[in-house]
């Protein structure tokens, strides 16, 4: 078929899918894809929307919800009869969709259908032997589920399933129901619910998809075991929620054999889920009612949806010598070899192989990104690169919401095979799909793919560009040649489907070009925005185009998807480039790449990059554990810059916006560690220019320009606070007291632009200290709580607290920058307003003590009630509201704040010693606050999260850092290595036997005890203390944390430290490492000699 030599095609939105809808008048409706998957389960109403499922299906090869046949007998086999490996026909009427097709000597009919009225489907299987013999059978249903508003789930799957509560209840028929409750309000101020189970009587179900995907099956097709395995029948609490439910073995004559299982949905279920929800299924036998015959056809199957994963092979020991002959800080288990680093100049690399991966409860992941800027801007590009086989999620350049070209990988179980960039290979047996490589190599900018195959080895290298917004990835092949088939899924947006925007081919160039909607948001603030895809390869690639190369028959549908196909070739690449700003500018950074830049050539600048942002600074020493720290460095820096610069996560992929605690607290105390100064200061004169006019507060986060109306629309109490904190960092550390002078605009917080007017920095900190001094408690020198503080998993439910609550930790932060600013001021000469500073200081700690510690013990919150006689103390021994007895970042904060008295300090490291001293770190607070399925009756997340992990699991690292902090006061060198070790992800599987395997170039946030649900940590907390349960790694790299962490083990632990711009160092090391070889590039650093 002759092909068009250019040709273009808008991006299709959801009403352009070609969607199969059934619906009823309830409100419910499920779509399905022309492929025969479903695309979403939907509930709408005048308050607002809801999905039901979690994910949203695939045109290219579908969702997460399978039903699965499962036959015994002699020839046992497994057959997914819905979902994306389902090959039979497919069909539908107005209320209903069918499947049906055969399996061996096995038929089936699968009816998905609405009831009539209510907001219920039924899912009725019937199964027949083909030779008229009697084999034993059971089904298995799996539904992921959202329950939530689609921008809501979009933003964060993990997230909304860690409020997804599940119960389990018993039915006297239909056996183990399980019900699902959204903890978190939605639209209306909802919660929406669902019960799922088989009317036939189910005997085990499983709760999330992390009980699905075990290691042994994780390289596979199948979410189940053959016939005659459970499912595990436990409560599992995770990050994707995805109930499944097993039915009873199938029995009865050859002719034929029938299941159904149900669901039933409530859009508002204001109370948790119990035992009493069960009356809800009275009356659901034969609801399902009688179903006509229809025509079904077989759907368009994807390449994608019939590709087998490719087979790999570890590597053995001589192909990892070979390939990595320089090797440390090796990783085993069970004698195996799984991870190491190797050396790369100054800097390092570290390598997975795949048998870690096959272990591990977070899969390995990079961030890349381009030129070596390390503030935020639009000319940066970032993609997220994941060992699965997914060589860029999430690529984009500048705003890292709103700029996606390909999308982000939402299931973290390679369950969804068509986000992001693929890649199949056809090596004799059909097309097959990259996954889990024999060894995945990440770099600060770069990643490597191996596979090794029985007759070749295919290589995958991606690297971003150190000069230009420009990504390449490298295909190579030793051994026979084979054909290759690159596929990305483009959203051209913010999520996919929202937008249009256009793609053009140009087929005989080989080259693709993107533009956004001009009709959206993107394309409306940046017109001239684009991105090219180009090859330096022309010759070895044989087609390039859209979906139309992804289907045996050779039809374009005009899908959100572009292909490469190559011939059979050892060796092809392509690239993405791009600008925001110039169009002209990109189109030269096409031909450029069309031309061809190495590898080399492209690292080259940001390997200077990486290692200035380090200083050069390396440390030779012969124990692990010292090794372990200074490994860590240059990848502490890439977090740390990845966080300022290009604001995401590896689980936590939305961002692309500064949050006010988060930009004045890592940034700042990262830059000011390795005297970046310049950058510090331009991150301090951007905080300024975002503060309110009127109010002179801050929002919680907010976009820079041109999207700096796109902000929160309140904040937390201590906000105001930090950009103090910062300046006086800056200062302290630089001397540069003549920052104040400098002046920056404001914002106009009715408009939300930018105002004309500047003033110097040192008045916007007068109105700064206004906005503090207006929020006072009546009758003292304490600081509202308002929206919160630090720990907003503690937020009172009740909104009547947060005008009389007060923070601890908030009045403490505030009290140190009030007397640090006091003394600038008297530096500069301005005795007066020192003088009243300090007065102020002193009232505050006069009100602390008085209020906020009773029997020696400082509160984490005191309640000023004026209907009430008295100040009622939170997580206090003499709290009786909550049960709770002691706040960590209470104590913490009021030691660094040098609010307490040398006795009140020692005493209260005491108490944290005693109660929030674990082996895997200091705790938030000495247990968890009391769960009981989710309403908020005294806090907010704190009783709605149904996950024990992250800020709910109390270990959270950025608490612990400032713990380490804390050490440093006294000099505690023994404790303070300890500590550090702990969080360092390298060392602590070393320190901690019950550490958990995790990824160990990254940060990770939280260290999170491992019980199934928080009902369990409650029963079972001891086993934390004890060392007695595994702990594993959160979530990586956004956050402050590789930013405090740096700046506590360059200037406490190493002891580089300023003082208003005079250098000294003063090491805090243990004694066995009391002397070190260490080698910096700076030069101020190398002339310092250390003092005790």
């Amino acid at each position: 078929m002759a092909q068009d030599l250019t040709r273009s095609f808008q991006m299709p939105r959801r009403e352009q899918l070609g969607l199969l809808t059934i619906a009823n008048g309830s409100g419910l409706s499920i779509s399905a894809l022309p492929n025969g998957t479903l695309f979403a389960i939907e509930y709408a109403d005048d308050k607002g929307s809801v999905q039901i499922n979690q994910i949203q299906g695939s045109p290219l090869f579908g969702g997460i919800g399978r039903l699965y046949l499962r036959v015994g007998g002699k020839r046992p086999d497994v057959v997914e009869i819905v979902g994306p490996g389902a090959d039979g026909g497919f069909g539908h009427d107005a209320t209903s969709f069918s499947w049906s097709g055969e399996a061996g000597d096995i038929g089936y009919n699968v009816r998905l259908a609405l009831h009539p009225s209510e907001t219920a489907w039924f899912w009725r299987v019937s199964v027949r032997h083909l030779k008229d013999q009697t084999v034993p059978m059971d089904l298995v249903l799996i539904q992921d589920v959202g329950l939530g508003d689609r921008g809501f789930l979009m933003n964060s799957e993990a997230y909304a399933s860690q409020y997804v509560d599940h119960h389990i209840a018993n039915h006297r028929t239909f056996g183990p129901v399980v019900m699902n409750r959204q903890n978190l309000k939605q639209g209306g101020g909802r919660n929406p619910w669902l019960v799922q189970g088989c009317l036939d009587g189910a005997v085990a179900y499983a709760t999330d998809a992390i009980q699905l995907v075990q290691a042994k099956d994780r390289l596979g097709d199948l979410l189940v075991g053959p016939f005659g395995t459970s499912l595990p029948s436990e409560r599992r609490q995770q990050e994707t929620a995805c109930p499944a439910i097993q039915s009873q073995s199938l029995s009865g004559p050859a002719s034929g054999m029938t299941a159904t299982f149900f669901a039933i949905f409530a859009v508002d279920h204001p109370e948790a889920s119990d035992d009493a929800d069960l009356l809800r299924l009275d009356g659901l036998v034969g609801l399902e009612g009688a179903a006509d015959d229809f025509a079904e056809t077989a759907p368009v199957r994807s390449l994608l949806q019939d590709a087998a994963l490719l087979k790999v092979e570890s590597l053995d020991k001589k192909a990892i010598g070979q390939l990595y002959p320089k090797r440390s800080l090796e990783e085993r288990a069970d004698g195996k070899l799984l991870s190491f680093f190797v050396p790369d100049g100054a800097l390092n690399r570290h390598v997975v192989l795949r048998e870690k991966e096959l272990l591990v409860a977070r899969r390995h992941g990079a961030i890349v990104r381009s030129g070596q800027n390390m503030l935020l801007d639009d000319r940066t590009l970032a993609a997220t690169c994941w060992m699965q086989g997914i060589f860029a999620a999430q690529l984009t350049i500048g705003n890292t919401s709103f700029h996606k070209l390909f999308s982000v990988s939402r299931d973290p179980y390679n369950l969804t095979r068509a986000s992001g960039l693929r890649i199949m290979a056809d090596v004799g047996v059909g097309w097959q799909l990259l996954a889990v490589p024999s060894a995945f190599e990440m770099g600060l900018s770069d990643c490597r793919w191996i596979y090794k195959c029985a007759e070749r080895t295919i290589t995958v290298t991606a690297v971003a560009s150190g000069e230009d917004a420009a990504m390449q990835w490298t295909v190579s092949v030793e051994g026979k040649p084979c054909r290759f088939l690159v596929f990305g899924h483009v959203v051209l947006g913010e999520r996919e489907y929202d937008a249009g925007g256009q793609i053009e081919f140009d087929t005989a160039g080989k080259r693709i070009h993107f533009r956004p909607d001009p009709a959206w948001l993107w394309g409306e603030r940046y017109p001239d925005a684009t991105y090219w895809l180009v090859s330096s390869t022309p010759d070895a690639i044989e087609a390039i185009g859209g979906d139309e190369l992804l289907y045996t028959d050779g039809i374009a549908r005009d899908g959100a998807f572009v292909a490469l196909r190559s011939r059979p070739t050892q060796a092809f690449s392509f690239a993405v480039v791009g600008s925001m700003t110039d169009a002209e500018e990109a189109e030269r950074l096409a031909e450029r790449y069309e031309t061809g830049v190495t590898d080399e050539a492209m690292l080259a600048p940001v390997s200077t990059f990486w290692r200035n942002a380090v200083r050069g600074l390396t440390i030779a020493g012969p124990s692990p554990d010292l090794a372990a720290q200074t490994t860590l460095l240059p990848w502490l820096a890439h977090d740390a810059i990845v966080h300022l610069s290009v604001p995401h996560g590896l689980e936590q992929y939305t961002g692309a916006a500064w949050g006010t605690r988060d930009a004045c607290q890592g940034p700042i105390e990262f830059l000011l560690a390795y005297e970046h100064d310049r950058e510090a200061k331009e991150v301090l004169k951007t905080v300024f220019s975002e503060q309110y006019l009127k109010d002179g507060d801050w929002p919680q986060w907010f976009m820079l320009e041109p999207y700096a109306n796109i902000r929160a629309g309140d904040s937390h109490g201590d906000i105001v606070v930090w950009p103090l904190k910062a300046l006086c960092d800056y200062i302290e550390a630089t001397g540069d007291l003549a920052v104040l002078d400098e002046k920056v605009s404001w914002r106009d917080e009715t408009t939300m632009q930018k105002s004309e007017k500047a003033s110097t920095i040192a008045v916007h900190v007068d109105k700064l200290l206004d906005t503090v001094r207006e929020r006072f408690i009546p009758g003292t020198h304490l600081i509202r709580y308002g929206e919160g503080d630090w720990n907003d998993s503690l937020q009172p439910a009740d909104p009547h607290l947060r005008d009389w609550m007060v923070s601890s930790w908030t009045v403490a932060l505030l009290y140190e920058q009030i007397v640090r600013y006091s003394a600038i001021q008297r530096r500069l000469g301005h005795g007066e307003k020192a003088k009243s500073l300090r007065k102020i200081a002193t009232a505050m700690r006069r009100d602390f003590n008085r209020h906020l510690i009773r029997d020696g013990v400082v509160a984490g919150y005191g309640i000023f009630d004026p209907a009430h006689d008295g100040v009622e103390l939170l997580l206090h021994p003499s709290d009786r509201r909550t049960g709770l007895s002691f706040s960590l970042i209470s104590m913490t904060q009021a030691m660094l704040s040098r609010l307490f008295t040398p006795a009140q300090r020692q005493d209260h490291m005491k108490l944290i010693r005693k109660h929030l001293l674990f082996p895997d770190g200091v705790r938030l607070m000495e247990k968890p606050a009391t769960y009981a399925g989710g309403p908020e009756t005294l806090f907010r997340r704190a009783e709605s999260s149904s996950f024990f992990g992250r800020e709910i699991g109390l270990m959270y690292v950025h608490a612990h850092l400032r713990y380490c902090e804390t050490l440093a006061l006294d000099a505690e060198a023994e404790e303070l290595w300890k500590a550090i070790s702990v969080v360092n992800p390298i060392a602590v599987t070393l320190a901690l036997p019950h550490a958990s395997l995790r990824q160990r170039n990254t940060y990770f946030s939280s260290s999170d005890a491992a019980f199934h649900d928080r009902y369990q940590a409650a029963a079972e907390w001891q086993r934390v203390m004890a060392g007695k349960i595994a702990v594993d790694g959160g979530w990586r790299i956004y956050s402050s944390g590789p930013g405090l962490y740096t700046r506590s083990f360059v200037e406490n632990i190493l002891g580089f430290k300023r003082r208003f711009g005079r250098r000294r160092r003063m090491p805090l090391l243990p004694e066995v490492h009391a002397s070190i070889d260490l080698q910096t590039d700076h030069a101020a650093w190398r002339r310092l000699k250390p003092k005790a």
